[in-house]
């Protein structure tokens, strides 16, 4: 069963997993039930410098999600999200990457598209995609 997470929760514990160097180091690094403040302050700094990259992936998720919304559609490429965000080819494909980055197993449409259902159904398109970032999702 997909756990349900924030948008951003999702993605900074998949930033701190990635800078951690993968799921096996992160455990080790950052023992689970480890109550000593060593452990405490290593994971806290572990989370501050995921943060930034965890709300760029983030936001481009609920971007996308958006585009999916004003376009009507499921799935989109990134040449179309390029074109809808307004914003240059290589910015979209270095987005995209680091998407994949922290997501390698879930195709971005997949995410979007939760994002997108949230929006048809709270009529919430007004809404800016720091405050998307917040919605639930399966993941």
């Amino acid at each position: 069963m997909a756990k349900q997470d924030t948008i951003l929760g999702h993605c900074l514990i998949r930033a701190a997993i990635a800078d951690a160097g993968g799921p096996e180091a992160a455990v080790e690094k950052y023992p689970a039930g480890a109550v000593g403040g060593r452990h405490r302050w290593r994971a806290l700094k572990a989370m501050g410098k995921a943060m930034p990259r965890a709300s760029r992936v983030a936001g481009f998720i609920t971007l996308w999600g958006v585009a999916l919304y004003d376009l009507d559609r499921d799935e989109i490429s990134v040449d179309e999200y390029a074109e809808w965000a307004n914003e240059s080819r290589a910015t979209a494909f270095r987005r995209a990457s680091e998407y994949r980055e922290l997501w390698p197993d879930v195709e971005i449409d997949v995410l979007a598209r939760q994002v997108r259902d949230y929006v048809r159904v709270h009529r919430s398109v007004e809404r800016t995609p720091n405050q998307l970032m917040s919605i639930p999702v399966a993941a």
